[in-house]
C-alpha cells in the first residue's frame, strides 16, 4: 500500500523538500502599528509553499487632530489634547494666555439729534468692559453696552476701556435734526366763495362747466360752494 501511494503522489510528498523555490515579492498581511508588530507573507511560484515573517512595530503614533480641553483666557492658560488612533496614547499641550485687546465696530459715527446707534465691542475672553466715557455729555452719551445717544449738534469722543486696561475711541459728530417741510395746503376749489356747477338730477358739484360729465346736461346751475346743495365734489374735475 505504501509503495502504491508513493508511486501515485511522488511530487506532493517530496516537492517542498526538493523544490528550488522561486519566491514571490513580500506582501503585507497586516500593517504594524505604533505598539504592535505587523506581518508579511510570500509564496513559492513553483510549489506554492508559504513563508511568514513579522514586521517590527513602527513606534510612530497616528495622531488625531488637537482638540481644546480648556480654553485660554487673558489670565489663565488653556489645554489641548490629541490621541493616537491605534493605541489610545494621549498628548497634551498648554495653550498660552490670550493677549488683551479691544476693537470697536466703528471709529467714527454721524448722527442727528435724538438719534442713537450701537457700537459692537470685541475683546479677549476673560476680559470685560470697565467704563464707557464721553468727553462731552451735552453732545453725546454712551452706555456700557455701547449704545450712543446724540443730544445736540457738535462733536464728542467716546472712549471704551476694558478691565485689562485696553481702550478704543470713536468720534461722534451730531448734526441738527432736520426740520419737517411745511406743506402748503391747496386752496383751489376749497374756498366757500368759489363758484361751482351742478345739474338738477346730479349728486356732485363741479369746478368747471367744461367737465366731461356735464357735456350732455342741458340745465346747469351755479352758485358759491357754500350755497351748493350737492354734498360732494366730482372726482373727474376736482
Amino acid at each position: 500500500i505504501i509503495i502504491i501511494i508513493l508511486t501515485l503522489f511522488p511530487i506532493q510528498v517530496f516537492a517542498e523538500d526538493t523544490c528550488n523555490h522561486t519566491w514571490s515579492p513580500w506582501e503585507i498581511y497586516y500593517e504594524p502599528t505604533c505598539g504592535e508588530p505587523g506581518q508579511q507573507e510570500r509564496y513559492c511560484l513553483n510549489c506554492y509553499a508559504e513563508e511568514y515573517t513579522d514586521i517590527p512595530a513602527t513606534s510612530k503614533h497616528q495622531w488625531d487632530d488637537w482638540y481644546t480641553v480648556k480654553s485660554a483666557t487673558i489670565s489663565k492658560t488653556g489645554l489641548k489634547k490629541r490621541e493616537c488612533w491605534d493605541c489610545a496614547e494621549t498628548q497634551t499641550k498648554v495653550i498660552p494666555k490670550l493677549k488683551p485687546y479691544i476693537k470697536l465696530s466703528k471709529k467714527a459715527v454721524k448722527l442727528q439729534e435724538t438719534k442713537t446707534c450701537s457700537l459692537k465691542i470685541s475683546y479677549a475672553k476673560g476680559d470685560s468692559i470697565k467704563k464707557c466715557e464721553t468727553n462731552n455729555k451735552q453732545i453725546a452719551t454712551v452706555s456700557k453696552s455701547g449704545k450712543i445717544t446724540a443730544n445736540q449738534p457738535g462733536t464728542a469722543k467716546i472712549t471704551i476701556t476694558t478691565k485689562s486696561g485696553k481702550s478704543a475711541t470713536c468720534q461722534v459728530t451730531v448734526s441738527a435734526k432736520k426740520k419737517a417741510k411745511k406743506t402748503t395746503a391747496t386752496t383751489t376749489h376749497s374756498n366757500t366763495s368759489t363758484t361751482v356747477y351742478w345739474t338738477p338730477n346730479g349728486t356732485v358739484y363741479h369746478c368747471t362747466k367744461n367737465c366731461p360729465t356735464l357735456s350732455r346736461s342741458r340745465t346747469i346751475y351755479s352758485s358759491s360752494k357754500s350755497n351748493c346743495p350737492k354734498p360732494r365734489a366730482c372726482k373727474v374735475c376736482y
